[in-house]
C-alpha cells in the first residue's frame, strides 16, 4: 500500500513542475522587458488577438449555445457521433486542423477561391484567424454550455409550455438564465483558447500576426530575450481569465463549485 508521505511527495514533484512557467515569467519581468510590452508591434498583435479572441466568442455564443441545447435536450441515436465530432478539435493537434482547414479555404480550392472573388479571404486575413479560432475554441463552449443545460430541470421548461410560452420564450426566461454561470463559464474559456491558439492559425492565416504567432518570430529572430515580453503577456491573460473562470464556478470541467 502507498503510503501517505510517498502520495505526497509525489504529488508536489509534479506540483513545482507546473508551477515552473509561472515562476519563470515573474523572473522576466525586468525594466526592459516591461518596456518591450509597449512596443507598436506588439501592441498590433495584441489588438489583433483580443479582437479576433472576441468576435470569436460572440460567433461561439450565437451558433454553440442553441447547438449544445439541441444536444443537451435530443434524444436521437447520432448525438454520440456529433460530440465526437464537436471534441475532436479539442484533441487533435491544432496543426492538423489548420491543415484540413487549409485544404478547404485556400485560394487554390473552390470554396477560398470563390471566398478570393467575393473579396472575402479565407486565409492571411482578420477573418482567417476567426475561423482558426472558431474551430478550436468553441468547443469548449459547447460542451460547457451543454452541461448546464443537462442541470436544468426540464419540469421547469414543460411547466412553462403549458403555461402558453413558445419554445423560443421558453428558451430565454427559464433555460438560459439557470444555465447561465456554465454558458458564460465556457464562453471565457474559447476567449483565453482564442486568445493562446497558434498552430491552427499558423497554418490558417500567419498574418495579421496574433501574439502567438508574434511571439513565435520574435523567438525566430531575437530568442528568449526577444520572445519573453510576449509570453509574459501571455501568460498574465491566461491567469487573468483563469482566476476569473474559477470564480464563475460550475461551469468548465475542474473549474469547481462555488455555493
Amino acid at each position: 500500500m502507498i503510503s501517505a508521505k510517498l502520495v505526497k511527495y509525489l504529488s508536489l514533484i509534479l506540483l513545482a513542475y507546473l508551477l515552473l512557467p509561472a515562476v519563470a515569467a515573474l523572473m522576466n519581468v525586468t525594466p526592459a522587458t516591461v518596456a518591450a510590452i509597449y512596443e507598436k508591434d506588439l501592441i498590433d498583435s495584441f489588438v489583433v488577438s483580443i479582437s479576433s479572441a472576441a468576435l470569436t466568442t460572440v460567433i461561439s455564443a450565437i451558433l454553440g449555445v442553441p447547438l449544445a441545447y439541441f444536444l443537451a435536450r435530443s434524444e436521437s441515436r447520432w448525438n454520440g457521433l456529433f460530440e465526437a465530432i464537436i471534441i475532436s478539435p479539442i484533441v487533435l493537434p491544432p496543426l492538423v486542423t489548420g491543415l484540413l482547414l487549409l485544404s478547404i479555404f485556400s485560394p487554390a480550392n473552390l470554396v477560398g477561391s470563390y471566398a478570393d472573388k467575393m473579396g472575402i479571404p479565407l486565409t492571411r486575413s482578420f477573418f482567417a484567424v476567426v475561423l482558426a479560432q472558431l474551430a478550436v475554441a468553441s468547443p469548449f463552449t459547447i460542451i460547457s454550455a451543454k452541461a448546464a443545460f443537462e442541470e436544468v430541470d426540464t419540469k421547469l421548461e414543460f411547466a412553462s409550455r403549458l403555461m402558453g410560452k413558445s419554445g423560443l420564450e421558453t428558451f430565454i426566461r427559464i433555460s438560459l438564465p439557470l444555465a447561465k454561470h456554465g454558458i458564460i463559464a465556457g464562453l471565457m474559456m474559447t476567449f483565453v483558447r482564442s486568445i493562446g491558439e497558434f498552430g491552427a492559425t499558423f497554418m490558417l492565416a500567419y498574418f495579421p500576426k496574433t501574439l502567438p504567432i508574434y511571439l513565435y518570430t520574435s523567438y525566430l529572430g531575437g530568442g528568449i530575450e526577444r520572445a519573453a515580453p510576449i509570453a509574459l503577456m501571455l501568460w498574465l491573460l491566461s491567469l487573468l481569465f483563469v482566476v476569473a473562470i474559477r470564480l464563475m464556478g460550475d461551469g468548465v470541467v475542474g473549474a469547481g463549485r462555488r455555493g
